[in-house]
């Protein structure tokens, strides 16, 4: 028996099967474009298919690695690597005491 509203009922059990089906499909919303039913729009609006989809990404990246799409922009300078640095360091790891550090004393200033 419906409520006084319309709606469904205050005991769900009052109505069949049949009639929940057809009230559902009576407050559907019209809206919604119906999209054509293919085997792969099955598979890819399951919950199975979209886990399996996801797995097979994470698999790719695992294999392949990621793409990376980040730009990387590198100028030429005038000057070398490290002489605009006040110091520089050279480590020797298999003789750690030939390990050594220059440190540049700034130019003096121009009068």
């Amino acid at each position: 028996m419906p409520s006084p509203d319309g709606g469904p009922p205050e005991d769900p059990e009052q109505w069949t099967d049949q009639q929940w089906i057809d009230y559902l499909k009576a407050t559907d919303d019209e809206d919604e474009p119906e999209l054509p039913v293919t085997p792969m729009g099955k598979v890819t609006r399951s919950s199975g298919g979209q886990v399996l989809g996801q797995a097979m990404l994470g698999m790719a990246n695992a294999v392949f690695g990621r793409h990376d799409d980040e730009v990387v922009v590198v100028e030429e300078g005038p000057s070398g690597p490290g002489d605009d640095e006040p110091f520089t360091v050279r480590l020797d790891p298999d003789h750690p005491e030939r390990s050594t550090v220059v440190v540049r004393r700034p130019p003096p200033p121009a009068d």
